[in-house]
């Protein structure tokens, strides 16, 4: 869905980029700083999902903030992350991936053109698929 943002002197922008909709906010908060940093390096590196990556940090954040109110220490929380990250890798790899023949290669080379049909890649599909 677009959006029309409307700034302090009535300039218009229509967009339903993440990353611009975060640009144009008049950010205090230095967690929300964060955040808008966040999703302007997804929109640099990868040209998609700067919303997704927001809404991931910002329940990522919530929670550490809970965990720091109930006085559980910052570097506990970082650490337990990190555990977090070490098994869902392991859990994607052991229960996820499927191996493929040279068979396979036609249509996962289709599939990964239809996912990196994104704003930036879009005509370099071939390429990056």
């Amino acid at each position: 869905l677009d959006k029309l943002l409307v700034d302090d002197i009535g300039e218009m922008t229509i967009t339903n980029d993440g990353a611009t909709i975060l640009q144009q906010l008049e950010v205090e908060h230095p967690a929300a700083k964060v955040l808008v940093e966040l999703a302007d390096l997804q929109d640099q590196e990868v040209g998609d999902g700067t919303t997704s990556v927001v809404i991931i940090a910002a329940e990522l954040l919530r929670r550490a903030n809970e965990l720091v109110r109930n006085k559980i220490h910052p570097t506990i929380i970082m650490s337990g992350y990190r555990m977090a990250m070490k098994e869902a890798i392991k859990y994607l790899k052991a229960n996820l991936l499927i191996p493929t023949t040279e068979t396979d290669r036609d249509f996962l080379m289709n599939a990964a053109r239809t996912s990196m049909s994104s704003k930036i890649i879009g005509g370099n599909a071939d390429f990056f698929a």
